[in-house]
Order: structure tokens, then sequence, then C-alpha cells
């Protein structure tokens, strides 16, 4: 396969865009199977100025992220696109001269090709990779929900009548692929987008990377009854926190649709599907429609009968507190500082607003555990290294030396 000029990973949100963040971001220089060196470059801006963020640092941020991983912006109502473009043009061109590939990763870009198609165009069209992984229209509109939706204080029917064309990713997808110079990579989220993504450029790595998976019920409902810890629909760090130091044993997935809901998505289901099966490769088209819940509504069924996930269950909460206290052990250990006394668990049969005040002090435990084991690294950088290490940060208004 002939090298691009520029690797874009564009998502689809809720396509295990996390876990290949994760691993670029621990490995943030890698080769391919020709052995050209590809380089995953992330990108803040604070103060609306740029800073372009390679190598050690990306790292290092990662690790003080309570995500896990550093990406680039995406597009938004608030959002000025011309530092973001700007420093795309930079990449590229430092890429063009030092002989690598640059990566980059936003998860909602996969709705934005028209910023790109002008973008590229004054570009004068580079070789692109567009990377992108999907899900089935039902599978990943009940996951929307339980990542954005519910969040949002409507009612499922009232989103979805809302949102509903919010899964319009096979028309993007054909405007992406519109694009001069753009080759498209669309393959399934499932089972391991890290290796799907490594095994695509021949990269030598074996590694696996734990996503933002769903969460358990319990916790969904405890989130719900106390927003503090999840202020917005898109502040999902707390999550993130829980994933990373709480173990518990396998849930019954998150459901949240009826069948009406199903018949409901029948037309945004065949119309995606026809369409990217005109525009994808062979090989993609077999890796993504191997599912087959592109063509059939049977993989449901089970899920439908089995009903919406109760959320506020006190049956749930002995679990949730035990997840918890192990997570609190982990994180002290691995802080090497004393564990803090936790309340035992309630009764099973106890409220949920008994419960409620004693899981949220082990929650505050964990977070505060969880921020200092992340501030630690940074900390102790910038104290080897002082403003030597605020230096190698390149930014806007300089010429950045990637």
């Amino acid at each position: 396969m002939s090298a691009p000029d520029l690797i874009l990973h564009v998502g689809a949100p809720k396509c295990g865009s996390s876990a290949l963040q994760t691993m670029l971001t621990r490995h943030p220089d890698l080769r391919d199977g020709a052995g050209r060196r590809l380089r995953y470059v992330a990108l803040r801006m604070p103060e609306g100025k740029y800073t372009l963020i390679q190598g050690g640092m990306v790292k290092r941020l990662g690790r003080a992220s309570a995500y896990g991983y550093v990406c680039w912006p995406n597009f938004g109502p608030q959002t000025d696109s011309a530092p973001i473009l700007a420093a795309l043009r930079e990449v590229v061109e430092s890429g063009q001269r030092g002989g690598w590939v640059p990566i980059l990763s936003c998860e909602g870009w996969i709705n934005h090709p028209q910023i790109f198609a002008d973008a590229l165009a004054q570009m004068r069209y580079p070789r692109v990779d567009v990377v992108g992984f999907l899900r089935a229209p039902v599978e990943w509109v009940n996951a929307a929900w339980w990542q954005w939706g519910i969040w949002t204080g409507y009612s499922l029917d009232v989103w979805l009548k809302r949102r509903l064309l919010f899964y319009g990713f096979a028309d993007n997808l054909k405007a992406w692929a519109a694009i001069p110079g753009v080759r498209l990579h669309v393959r399934h989220s499932r089972p391991d987008v890290v290796q799907k993504f490594v095994s695509l450029y021949g990269c030598d790595l074996q590694m696996r990377v734990p996503g933002n998976a769903s969460a358990p019920a319990s916790l969904i409902g405890f989130l719900l009854r106390n927003r503090a810890y999840r202020t917005t629909p898109h502040d999902a760090q707390a999550e993130f926190v829980f994933q990373r130091w709480c173990v518990m044993e396998p849930d019954r997935p998150l459901w949240a649709l009826a069948p009406r809901h199903i018949h409901l998505m029948r037309p945004v289901t065949r119309h995606n599907r026809e369409l990217l099966w005109r525009i994808l490769p062979d090989a993609d088209r077999a890796d993504l429609f191997a599912d087959p819940r592109w063509t059939r509504e049977e993989p449901y069924h089970e899920a439908i009968r089995s009903g919406v996930s109760q959320l506020h269950d006190p049956a749930d909460l002995p679990a949730l507190h035990a997840a918890l206290a192990g997570g609190v052990a982990s994180a002290s250990a691995a802080a090497q500082v004393q564990m803090p006394g936790l309340p035992g668990p309630l009764r099973a049969g106890d409220p949920v607003e008994q419960w409620d005040p004693v899981l949220a002090g082990m929650f505050d435990h964990l977070l505060a555990l969880d921020a200092r084991l992340r501030r630690a690294p940074v900390l102790e950088a910038v104290r080897r290294t002082g403003r030597a290490l605020l230096r190698g940060l390149p930014g806007g208004g300089r010429r950045n030396r990637l």
C-alpha cells in the first residue's frame, strides 16, 4: 500500500475511538510494514493559540488526562476552526519535510468532510488516508443514548425524534471519499479497533487497550442521581476513572430500545447499508457487513425481551460498593499511600437515598487518588526540566519544529 501524506482517524463516536487514541498516545511513534515512520500528533488550543504535541509529551499529557489519551478538538459552534486548520497544514508540511506520516485523530471529524475538503484543496490535495470505524445503526443508537441522550433530560422517544438523522455516517463518508487524494478505510469497530488499525498499516505492535466500555447500570443510576460527577452529556471523566480502577463482574449490557424504536430505525439502517455498500472497497465491505445487525433484527431480540436496563435497583448497589472499595484499594497501593477508611456496605434492600452518600464518599476518594497519580509524572517532569519542558512545546506564533 502506497504511503499517504496524512492519516486521519475520523471516528465515528462510540466506535472504539478512545481505545485507538489511548494506544496512539502510549505509542506515538510507529513504523508501518515498509519501515516508514508514523507519528501521532495531538493538538491543544490554550487561549485560542494552537500547540502541537508530539513524542514524549504526548505520553506525559496522556498520563495526566483523566481519559488516558490526547487527540484533536472537534469543530463546533463555539470553535474557531482557523487555528485547527493552520495546525493541520503545519503538520502535513512538517511530515513531508521530515519523511514521516502524521496520524491525527478526532472521533467527531467524520461529520465534517466539507471543512477538510476546503482545507485540503488549499493544500493542493495531499494524499490522505481517512480511517473510520462503525457499528450498525440500532446498536449505535442504543450506545449513544447511554453515552449522551440519557443525560439531556429528554425521554428516549423525544431524543430519537430530535437526533434520528444523527446517524448519517454513510452520507458523510461518501463526501469524504469524493475529496481528491482521499483513500477511505472503514471497518467494523469490533472486536478490536487497535489491532485493525495496526494491521491496516502493518505496524509491529501487539496490545489490547480497554476503551470507553459500557458502564454498569448501577453506576449510570448513581451518576444520574448525583449529577456533580457528570455535569454534562459529554463529561465522562468519572466513568473513565471508574473503569481504570474498578472491576465488576460482567453485567447485562445496557439496553434502552423497544420494538417501535427498531422499526423507526429501519429506513436509516437500509439507507446507510446501501450507500456504504456502494462506496467502500471490497475488504471494508466484507469486514463491516460480517455483522448481521446490518441486515437482520434477530440479534436484538434477546435484549428486547429482557427489557430496558434498570438503573436504580438497590439490589445492585452492594456490587457497586465492592467495586469502588477495590478501586480505592488499588489506587491507594499505586499511590503508595495508606488506604482511607471506607464505610461498609448497607443492606441490599436499603433505599438508594441511603446508599448514595456512602458511594459518593468512596467515589470522592477514588477521584482524588486518581488525580494525584495523574499529576505526579507531570510535576516530576517540571521539577526535573523546569522551563525547558515548556519550551519544548511548539505553539502558535512560533515555527513548530515537529
